[in-house]
């Protein structure tokens, strides 16, 4: 599990942002209040929820704890 990723923010949109982590570059899906939160930061951490499907691994970043705890809450529900 990626518990959260901290480093230099390479490229933002509404939905998604590049974080360079020493030299790396990870794609990581955010929400439109975390983008509230980074727009006007050039670096910064994001906590993270690595969802893994059979045919995708996706990364998501919260600004916030509380928001990334009530994202996997809200995907652990069922139907």
């Amino acid at each position: 599990m990626i518990a959260y990723v901290k480093g230099t923010f390479a490229y933002k949109s509404p939905a998604l942002v590049h974080v360079d982590v020493n030299g790396v570059g990870y794609e990581v899906h955010i929400s439109l209040n975390t983008y509230s939160a980074i727009q006007a930061l050039d670096k910064g951490i994001l906590y993270t929820f690595l969802h893994i499907k059979e045919d995708a691994h996706t990364l998501y970043g919260f600004f916030a704890v509380a928001e990334k705890d009530m994202f996997i809450k809200l995907i652990s529900i069922s139907g």
